[in-house]
C-alpha cells in the first residue's frame, strides 16, 4: 500500500495560500482597528484623568464658595441687623437712653441735628443720603458727667445694636462735673 501525502498533489500550497490570505486579511482589516482601539483607550484614560482633576478643582471651588459665601452672608446679616430698613427712631432713642442710664449721664438731652449744613453733605436737613445706599440721621446729645462716664459712654457707641457713628464731641469743664455735647449719626437703609 502506498501512502500518499497531500502536499505532493498541490493541497499544501493551497492550504498555505489560504493561511497566508487569512493572515494578510487579519493584518489588513483588523490590525488598524486594533490600533485604533488601543489609541482610543489611551485617549479615554487621559480624559478620565482630566475629568478627575476637574472634579477635584470643582469640589475645592465649591468648598471655598461655601466658606466665603457663609462669610459674606454673615456680613450681610450683620449689615441688615445694624442698619434697619426704616429709621425706627423709637427703638434708637430707647437704646441711646439705655446707654445714658447705664453710664450715669446727668441732665441728659437728645435733639435732632441742627440746621447748620455739613460741608461734606449736599443737603442741610437732618437726614442725608450717603453714597452706599444708606440714609444718615444726626442727633445731638447733651449731658453732664465725669470723664470716666463720658469715656465709657463713647466706648459703647460703636458696639450698639444700631450702626451709630460719632460725628463730634465737645466738652466744657465745670467745677463739679463737665458738660458734654456729642453729635451722633444713625443709619438706616434707603427705601427702594
Amino acid at each position: 500500500m502506498s501512502f500518499r501525502l497531500p502536499w505532493k498533489e498541490g493541497i499544501l500550497p493551497v492550504v498555505l495560500g489560504l493561511a497566508a490570505l487569512g493572515a494578510a486579511s487579519y493584518f489588513l482589516l483588523f490590525a488598524p482597528e486594533l490600533r485604533e482601539i488601543r489609541s482610543l483607550r489611551a485617549e479615554i484614560a487621559a480624559k478620565d484623568a482630566e475629568v478627575a482633576e476637574a472634579m477635584k478643582l470643582r469640589t475645592a471651588v465649591a468648598e471655598s464658595r461655601v466658606g466665603e459665601g457663609a462669610l459674606w452672608e454673615e456680613r450681610l446679616r450683620t449689615w441688615e441687623r445694624r442698619v434697619p430698613s426704616t429709621p425706627d427712631t423709637e427703638r434708637l432713642l430707647a437704646e441711646i437712653g439705655e446707654l445714658a442710664v447705664r453710664h450715669n449721664l446727668k441732665a441728659f438731652g437728645l435733639t435732632g441735628a441742627s440746621s447748620a449744613p455739613d460741608p461734606s453733605a449736599a443737603a442741610p436737613e437732618a437726614e442725608r443720603d450717603s453714597k452706599e445706599g444708606a440714609v444718615e440721621t444726626r442727633f445731638r446729645i447733651t449731658f453732664r458727667s465725669t470723664y470716666r462716664d463720658l469715656a465709657e459712654f463713647l466706648d459703647e457707641i460703636p458696639r450698639a445694636r444700631r450702626l451709630l457713628t460719632i460725628r463730634s464731641v465737645s466738652v466744657k469743664e465745670k467745677a463739679d462735673a463737665m458738660d458734654a455735647e456729642v453729635e451722633l449719626s444713625a443709619w438706616h437703609r434707603r427705601a427702594r
